[in-house]
């Protein structure tokens, strides 16, 4: 049997039989791991508080057949105060269920776990307003992906000066209005880009690419220290969401049940 010790991070659960779990837990050097909570669902099971949802433990873990089993657990954080709202709720269940769609079994994941970390303590805590978060995340994630954009000057002419740039959501390149005519794209907004479509493409200021440019490429403890003017934040989020659906090709029910909850 293997056995390791990781400090992990609760990304989803499901019930097995009636007192056990099945986790899925996102390990800093081991990536995603399917763990078995033996009599967890027990509040009187010391191994119940490390095995919620958003709990972050270090943990002790044998391997047996194709899944973990916890021998060993010491709860860091359980991101108590999201518990306690339900957009707080929703919204870091949509990040979680978007890092179990991307996270692998055996790769570092050290990045993207520090970044689940830290969104997760900006929702407790309200650090910044939930829409900002996401966003940030939506970002930040596709960036660490390698889905980084190449948005400091125009593609074609170089050009670096214009007020607002059309930003190619799929190759991640900026166009400026006098390139307009020289690239093929339109403004049809698709879901989710396959080769052969029309590629969505979002009108933005060079302050919202500034901004874009930021979350992607600072450190992760400064990542939500940036600001906009209040009538750019709605380009922000919206250029946001389509980058990272766009690249996973695919939607999430959490996002458009916490979406649901805003208006």
């Amino acid at each position: 049997m293997t056995e390791i010790k990781q400090n992990g991070l609760v990304i989803s659960e499901r019930d097995l039989g009636e007192n056990d779990k099945i986790l899925t837990v996102l390990t800093e050097r081991y990536g995603k791991l399917s763990v078995v909570a033996k009599g967890a669902k027990s509040v009187r099971n010391r191994h119940m508080p490390s095995t919620q949802l958003f709990a972050y433990s270090s943990l002790g873990l044998r391997k047996k057949g194709n899944y973990y089993y916890i021998t060993d657990s010491d709860l860091i954080e359980n991101y108590y105060d999201i518990r306690n709202d339900i957009v707080k709720l929703s919204l870091a269940t949509f990040i979680c269920d978007v890092i179990n769609d991307v996270a692998q079994e055996g790769n570092n994941e050290d990045e993207i776990l520090r970044l689940a970390l830290n969104m997760l303590f900006a929702i407790s805590k309200e650090i910044k307003p939930l829409e900002v978060i996401r966003a940030v995340f939506q970002l930040r994630l596709a960036s660490e992906l390698g889905f980084t954009p190449s948005i400091d000057a125009c593609h074609v002419c170089n050009e670096s000066s214009s007020n607002e740039y059309y930003l190619d959501i799929i190759d991640g390149v900026v166009t400026c209005p006098s390139c307009k005519n020289k690239t093929n794209f339109t403004f049809e907004d698709n879901p989710f880009y396959e080769k052969g479509l029309n590629k969505p493409v979002a009108v933005v200021s060079m302050s919202v690419l500034k901004a874009i440019d930021f979350v992607c490429t600072t450190s992760q403890n400064k990542l939500l220290s940036f600001s906009l003017g209040d009538s750019e934040w709605t380009s922000f989020f919206d250029v946001s969401e389509k980058f990272l659906l766009n690249h996973l090709e695919r939607g999430f029910y959490s996002l458009d049940f916490y979406k649901s909850l805003l208006f």
